[in-house]
């Protein structure tokens, strides 16, 4: 059983994906190209806002923000248009990725912020020419080298950070290793199938999200009423809803077991058991 994908409107994602193999799925400047233009529908046909992107060899990295609650079937277009596209354009055949899309849901404005770098300085820290942060990445466009496309959204960020000499200034001491990654970033667990540390956990002076907007999220996903998400889970295959609910209340919005055991009338233990059913199904997934 595959858990259905967190997205609601307003979610902000970082999306990842990599060659089957680890071989490359970009050759060439073409093929990068042919990956942008599949991109470039996003927006308009399917409301999915794209902030930031960086193309390697093997794989790729989005920032993406879903308006309106459609990022799943943004991305099976985008796999497979874009696969369909480079195996005509080589007489290939047979998958191109290495399965499905992992994504990270983004909460704090701090880790939306370092995202955005993390993405830019991928070819460099991977030795590739620094050029290719501006070719194949969207740092040419926040620094004002290259016009942003117009499917690109840069004012957001730009207003974050203020300006383009602030955020190269950014960009700059990460990259020196003068400034550290926010605490709720971990770059070295972004691709680790089994991670229980929260990747992008909101600010819980300032939540993303309250405990009753994300399990309205929740319900949204499952397509079942809230008072079905919280019912505890009963009979031979339980309510998996609820056991999905635990983990994202718990890895993604930050929000303590005590006061989701205290939503659901359970214990604290046994909301990590469910968060940890949900997790050892997530490892089961990614070697599919």
């Amino acid at each position: 059983m595959r858990f259905p994908r967190l997205d609601f409107a307003g979610a902000r994602h970082h999306v990842m994906n990599r060659g089957a193999r680890r071989e490359p799925i970009f050759l060439d400047d073409e093929s990068r190209a042919l990956f942008l233009d599949v991109l470039s529908e996003f927006p308009a046909r399917f409301g999915v806002r794209v902030h930031g992107f960086a193309l390697m060899p093997n794989h790729y990295h989005l920032m993406l923000e879903s308006v309106t609650g459609d990022l799943p079937r943004a991305m099976r277009h985008l796999g497979g248009s874009y696969s369909q596209r480079l195996n005509r354009l080589h007489s290939w055949d047979g998958p191109l990725f290495r399965g499905r899309y992992h994504n990270r849901l983004v909460g704090t404005e701090a880790y939306w912020r370092h995202l955005l770098v993390y993405l830019h300085l991928n070819p460099e820290r991977a030795g590739f020419a620094e050029a290719d942060a501006i070719h194949w990445t969207s740092h040419g466009a926040y620094l004002g080298l290259t016009a942003p496309p117009v499917w690109l959204e840069t004012n957001e960020l730009q207003g974050i950070f203020g300006s383009g000499v602030a955020y190269l200034a950014y960009y700059n001491r990460i990259r020196g290793g003068q400034e550290e990654p926010p605490d709720d970033f971990d770059g070295a667990k972004l691709w680790a199938p089994n991670s229980t540390a929260p990747v992008a956990v909101p600010d819980l002076h300032e939540p993303f999200l309250s405990l009753p907007d994300a399990l309205d999220a929740v319900s949204q996903v499952c397509g079942l009423p809230v008072e079905q998400v919280i019912t505890a889970p009963v009979g031979r295959h339980g309510n998996p809803a609820n056991w999905l609910a635990a983990w994202w209340l718990s890895r993604g919005c930050g929000i303590s077991h005590a006061r989701i055991a205290n939503a659901f009338g359970a214990t604290c233990s046994t909301v990590s058991k469910r968060i940890a059913r949900v997790e050892a199904r997530l490892g089961q997934d990614e070697q599919l």
